[in-house]
This record gives C-alpha cells, structure tokens and sequence, in this order.
C-alpha cells in the first residue's frame, strides 16, 4: 500500500473568481491539490466507511428544494479508486476501464476509477456483498446528497462558501483526477472525502422530478433509463460542484469524469 498520495504531477494553476451564486471565493493565490495536508487515514485503511444517521434532510435548490426522512446508512469515506477497482476486475470477468489502456495505471492507484458505466458500479457492489456478506449497493440520490450536505444542508460539503481548493474543480486547474484523499478541508459535515468535483458519482435513482418519493419506481434497479449523478468533477465550474446539483448519465456507458461510491447496509 503507498505511503503518500501519487506524485504531484498537477501544474500549479491560480484559483479566484466570484461565484455566480454565492458571491463568494477563495483570493486569487496560486493552489496544487497537495497545498493543504491529506487526510493520512486513508493510508492505513482506504476502505473507509461512515456512518451517516437518520434525520430530515433538504434536497434540492431553489424551487426543487424539499424535505425527505432517510433512514440511516454507512457510505464509503472515499470514492472507489483505481487500486480498489483493480482486485474487482482481478477477481470476476470484468472488463477494464478504457482509460487503463490495458495496464494498471499505478500513477493513479489512489485516484478515483473512471470510465465505469452505472451497470459496472452495481457489478462492483454485487462483487462486495459477496465477498464480505454483507449488502453494499450505491447510494440513492437523497442518501448522497445528505451525506454531502450534512444535518444543516449546506451549500457545499465543507459550508456554503465557495473554496476552490476544497475541490478538483475546473478553477483549480488540474485538468484530471486526483488522489481521494488530498482535500482534507473539503470534508463533509460527516466526514465524507471528495463529495464534490473530482469526478461524478453514480446513483441508483432514475432521473425523475421532484419532489423525490421512493416508491414511484426511480429505485427499481431493473427499469429502463437514465440514472442520476452527482458531486460535478474536474471538468466542473463552482456552480456545478454545488452538493443539490444532479445530472442525468445513460447507465450503459462511463466517461473519464464519471465514478462511484459504495453504500454499506446498516443491519
């Protein structure tokens, strides 16, 4: 297991900018993802995960937002990452994400994995839930946006001002991933790493309208349509890491901006 995050390979781009919504920004300093310290748990255990409690949350924005009760949950710490990803496609018939071209890309061992569609997440859960016995799935839309918006339903994961250093946003400058443990600041209220930017994640819901109800058929994972994402990614403006925005992806194909966090059933 690697002792620190992969190497800075990232170009050293300013930060700054008013938001649009919040009025809000980081000063223009020159930031690289590793300005602030990264959260050093991951290294003894990257599989993390945290409990998130039962309570009301607010989902949505703006004339969406509403209330939803969601029961209590554990979520992954981290998105899955390419190194977690690997022992899934070493153990079953998986194929490898595009973007590997064939070989581990080592580089990006603690990197979230990208270019998995929604079919190749749950494949992963189902290759969890067997390997340990018990259920992991990915997260409704409601349970992620709680986990990323905490008990008092902020703006972003950290609080409602804009930081782009908290996040691989497109005002960073990255230009790709990076490690999921590198924005310690960028924590949610509950501790959850990475909710916003970096990449997209995959959620079990159908891409219906508010209000969210559980029972209309958005959660049956054998319909047919499109699924919901969530968080932004590098490519992403700070109004489009905001921890309500939701996006629709076609669950039959991935792209280089597009992961995963995984849901552990609490018995």
């Amino acid at each position: 297991m690697p002792q620190g995050p992969s190497p800075p390979f990232f170009p050293n781009f300013p930060v700054g900018g008013s938001g649009p919504l919040t009025g809000v920004s980081s000063a223009s300093l020159p930031h690289t993802p590793f300005s602030q310290e990264s959260d050093q748990s991951y290294y003894q255990d990257p599989g993390q995960f945290i409990e998130i409690p039962a309570g009301v949350s607010l989902i949505g924005e703006g004339d969406d937002s509403h209330s939803v009760s969601v029961k209590s949950f554990e979520i992954g710490k981290y998105p899955v990452t390419n190194l977690g990803y690997q022992q899934f496609v070493k153990r079953t018939d998986n194929s490898w994400p595009s973007h590997w071209n064939g070989e581990f890309p080592e580089t990006l061992s603690d990197h979230p994995v990208v270019d998995v569609s929604w079919h190749d997440a749950l494949a992963y859960c189902e290759w969890m839930s067997k390997a340990t016995g018990i259920q992991h799935r990915i997260p409704t839309e409601v349970e992620w946006e709680r986990a990323a918006r905490g008990a008092e339903n902020t703006v972003y994961p950290w609080g409602s001002s804009f930081y782009a250093e908290n996040c691989n946003c497109w005002e960073l400058g990255v230009g790709w991933t990076t490690p999921v443990n590198c924005f310690s600041k960028g924590s949610s209220l509950f501790g959850v790493l990475d909710m916003v930017g970096n990449v997209w994640e995959w959620c079990s819901s159908l891409h219906f309208n508010y209000p969210y109800q559980i029972d209309d058929g958005r959660e049956v994972l054998s319909a047919d349509g499109w699924r919901v994402l969530r968080g932004g990614s590098w490519m992403d403006h700070e109004w489009g890491v905001r921890a309500a925005r939701r996006l629709s992806g076609n669950p039959m194909t991935g792209s280089h901006n597009t992961g995963f966090r995984v849901v552990r059933e609490i018995s």
